[in-house]
């Protein structure tokens, strides 16, 4: 069947972080195994063609026309999330004319390939461990003292622990960092490598999933019934605020024009992720990393 002229297709203009386009990866991967003659085109911008650049999908990426068909990817302002059907996959997946439920697979083009300088720069251990703590948003946060003391729990048991993000990202100073030393790419690969990762609900946690690695992950601004995959370990903090269970606190209802996004949250000490003690998530850890 011939694809449609690039000039029919419609638009995406990419928004949300690296985990969001993992999943707008994944569901234009499955429109295209449905219908090889659906594709689409991406607005060009730079941030946003990591995992979408080659894709079977994308006809083309440039700047749209004034009256181009636009598609929307914020899956947020869609439809109310939630568990289950609600899960933000599965409203993106139905959004773009899926019959849902839909397998969750995440997709990235091309390979993802050992990267040798990594490979010989870290001092790997018999057991390894990715610590991702960072995210776009505070509230999804811990406070860094919690990692800190993870990392020197896991220490003493002979692991190595690796820490990744970004290079504004607090360092927590037991971990061996590579802060803004990895690609995207190239932290897929490294994780690949790795026993468990551990983070909170960002880019790593997707990541993991993808690339089938056994994960705990830390929730309290958002839940795990709507963004964590089954197979993950999810330690959900109850929260203190007042909101209803798969309410986020930085959801749209209460987040016009993402204002609250970047703030941290107004409880202060008793941010509900801050009630997570280090030996809390150690136990996690070892029990994943027995399955």
């Amino acid at each position: 069947m011939a694809n449609r002229a690039i000039d029919d297709c419609p638009w995406i203009n990419p928004i949300g972080g690296l985990g969001d386009q993992l999943m707008l990866s994944g569901v234009l991967k499955l429109v295209h195994d449905a219908d090889p003659a659906r594709r689409f085109n991406l607005i060009r911008r730079t941030n946003y063609l990591t995992f979408l650049k080659g894709h079977p999908a994308v006809a083309g990426i440039g700047h749209p026309p004034t009256d181009a068909t636009l598609a929307r990817c914020d899956y947020w302002s869609i439809e109310q999330l939630g568990p289950g059907p609600q899960r933000a996959f599965q409203v993106l997946a139905r959004y773009f004319g899926l019959q849902t439920p839909v397998e969750e697979r995440l997709y990235v083009p091309g390979d993802i390939p050992d990267d040798p300088l990594l490979e010989k720069a870290v001092p790997w251990k018999k057991v390894n461990v990715v610590i991702a703590p960072g995210s776009d948003s505070p509230r999804k946060m811990m406070q860094p003292v919690i990692w800190h003391d993870l990392t020197e729990m896991l220490k003493r048991d002979g692991m190595l622990v690796l820490q990744v993000g970004r290079m504004h990202d607090q360092r927590i100073k037991p971990a061996y960092s590579l802060l803004g030393l990895t690609t995207p790419r190239q932290l897929l690969g490294l994780i690949r490598r790795v026993n468990v990762v551990v983070s909170c609900d960002n880019f790593i946690m997707h990541a993991a999933h993808l690339m089938q690695i056994p994960a705990v992950v830390v929730w309290g601004a958002t839940h795990h019934q709507v963004y964590g995959y089954p197979e993950q370990v999810h330690l959900q903090t109850p929260r203190g605020c007042g909101l209803s269970e798969f309410e986020d606190c930085i959801g749209p209802s209460r987040n016009e024009g993402g204002r609250l996004y970047g703030t941290p949250c107004p409880q202060g000490d008793k941010h509900c992720l801050d009630q997570l003690r280090p030996g809390t998530i150690y136990d996690s850890i070892r029990r994943a990393l027995l399955k």
